[in-house]
């Protein structure tokens, strides 16, 4: 997700290249999530060193999660690096964040239903139909704030990351509203960044701090993912010489010094991910490390790895259980399976249904000379 996802969408100006370190860390970010989900493949009746080895494993896939929050902050923050100097329309963002990522997930939501189906039909189970609500509740991503529960258990992620979004965007459109339109810098301690630098920074630390003391991490609302997410922005901020060195190496010490209060793994692959990117962005890697073309590819088609692995590891746990509940070799059969089918599914989806809509994305951007028409 997150996953978005969307770093594929941001390119260097003048270059056309992506973040290709970016990109792949977004990729393996995805495989890994795939663990937790297929955990129940090494349930065994009896005690068995795989089933351990695996079940560790999967502490770090569902930590991975945090990989995305902070990719998706980079990617965001990036993607308005001209909005932030120039103006923007907050509806027209919202619109291209929605024609970008919602009817992947509609079609992730179809897939889902279909499996519940099949399974319904092949156990000879009832059918449970969803509420009207609920439907409506997950077309906008409510269903966690109301209540209502999931069609798909990683769901979550994409509630959360389009309220990110919206609130990182708004902060953007208010800086541009209430402090003119211009992006430069002061001098002396104003010089550290610029004041989209400062929005940012004041936002980290508050939400750093209400993340780890008062609001625990828990599903439906972005309060306590913020952080991850702006120290993805800041490090963008860096990569655009628009925010000092020092100043975010005090953001990553912060973050660092938060993980005595609470140093969950999911936590410390977050502050882990910043530092990476911090590290690239220094070393002018960002265009150079994982850019393989494996790699990349995965990168690609992550948000759709998202989207369509959950139902696969259903599936392949009911084969598992069918074939032969407690054999080692047919359990990493169907783990490889479910690899397997969800990169071949992903693949397809990206094709037929990300890639138009990314299209469609990118035709909607406004030009650039309407935008600084308005800025006069």
């Amino acid at each position: 997700m997150i996953p978005e996802l969307g770093v594929s969408d941001v390119t260097v100006r003048g270059q056309g290249r992506r973040f290709e370190f970016v990109d792949a860390l977004r990729g393996f970010a995805a495989l890994m999530v795939v663990l937790p989900h297929t955990v129940g493949l090494f349930a065994y009746d009896h005690e068995s060193w795989l089933s351990q080895f695996f079940l560790r494993l999967a502490d770090y896939g569902r930590a991975s999660v945090e990989v995305f929050f902070v990719v998706s902050g980079f990617a965001i923050a990036y993607s308005l690096r001209e909005a932030a100097i120039d103006g923007f329309s907050l509806r027209r963002f919202i619109l291209r964040r929605a024609v970008r990522l919602d009817p992947p997930y509609w079609v992730g939501l179809l897939w889902n239903g279909l499996v519940i189906a099949i399974r319904a039909r092949a156990t000879r189970q009832p059918l449970f139909t969803p509420t009207l609500a609920k439907v409506v509740a997950h077309v906008f991503y409510l269903q966690d704030i109301l209540g209502l529960g999931q069609f798909n258990i990683v769901f979550w992620t994409l509630c959360l990351e389009f309220q990110l979004y919206f609130v990182f965007a708004a902060m953007i459109r208010l800086a541009s509203v209430f402090g003119g339109v211009s992006g430069g810098v002061g001098s002396g301690i104003l010089a550290e960044t610029d004041k989209y630098g400062w929005m940012m920074v004041t936002a980290f630390f508050m939400s750093l701090v209400v993340s780890h003391t008062i609001w625990p991490m828990r599903p439906g609302w972005f309060v306590p993912y913020f952080y991850l997410f702006l120290s993805g922005s800041l490090a963008a901020w860096l990569s655009l010489g628009r925010i000092s060195d020092r100043l975010f190496q005090l953001c990553l010490l912060a973050m660092g010094l938060a993980l005595l209060f609470r140093p969950e793994l999911a936590r410390v692959l977050g502050f882990l991910t910043t530092v990476a990117l911090y590290v690239a962005i220094r070393r002018e890697a960002l265009h150079r490390w994982l850019s393989a073309r494996s790699a990349q590819g995965l990168g690609r088609i992550s948000y759709s790895i998202y989207l369509v692995h959950a139902p696969l590891a259903v599936f392949f746990l009911g084969l598992r259980t069918r074939i032969s509940p407690n054999s080692e070799l047919v359990s990493l059969f169907c783990l490889a399976g479910t690899y397997i089918c969800t990169i071949a599914l992903a693949s397809i989806l990206h094709v037929i249904v990300e890639v138009p809509c990314m299209r469609l994305s990118q035709r909607l951007k406004q030009p650039r000379s309407l935008e600084r028409s308005r800025a006069y």
